[in-house]
């Protein structure tokens, strides 16, 4: 698979783990910016990068300590299918399990 049709998820889990040095292990979808540690500006950063990768517009207000790795996947994904962007506190919705 080339790394333009990579998965989100897995595009941002490896950017995160070559950029900041992250253990790939610990980055899962319920994993939150700033559980990570990572500042605004990563966060921003990041987003951007996204953006450029994929060719999308991200609003890139939506990158904050509470955001976590599924709903910024999710919001490429949605970016990507042309919806709009779901809502951020259902973004990343995991059933209780």
């Amino acid at each position: 698979m080339s790394e333009a049709a990579q998965p989100p998820f897995a595009y941002i889990r490896d950017y995160l783990a070559s950029v900041f040095g992250l253990s790939a292990d610990e980055l899962t979808g319920d994993r939150t910016f700033g559980s990570l540690e990572l500042d605004s500006i990563a966060q921003v950063e990041m987003f951007v990068t996204l953006s450029d990768h994929y060719g999308v517009q991200l609003d890139d207000s939506l990158a904050c300590e509470e955001t976590t790795l599924q709903q910024t996947a999710d919001l490429v994904s949605a970016a990507l299918e042309g919806g709009g962007r779901p809502e951020p506190q259902d973004a990343g919705a995991v059933a209780p399990g």
